[in-house]
């Protein structure tokens, strides 16, 4: 299961509880966010490269003439 569908899922589990206010659910919220986020970064220093298929979203320099 992926991040997001277990996200998803814990996110309906306590939205169908009804047993947490809506701060609580905010609050929950906010932190997995956060949590995904800081998990992005620490991706990133590892050096991880990102390789795309199709062209580069960078445009090119133009070429003197």
């Amino acid at each position: 299961m992926s991040y997001i569908e277990t996200f998803e899922q814990e996110l309906t589990q306590k939205l169908e509880s009804g047993t947490e206010s809506t701060a609580e659910i905010v609050r929950w919220v906010s932190e997995k966010v956060l949590e995904s986020y800081r998990n992005g970064i620490a991706a990133g220093q590892k050096g991880a490269t990102v390789k795309r298929q199709g062209q580069s979203r960078r445009p090119f320099p133009r070429r003197a003439e």
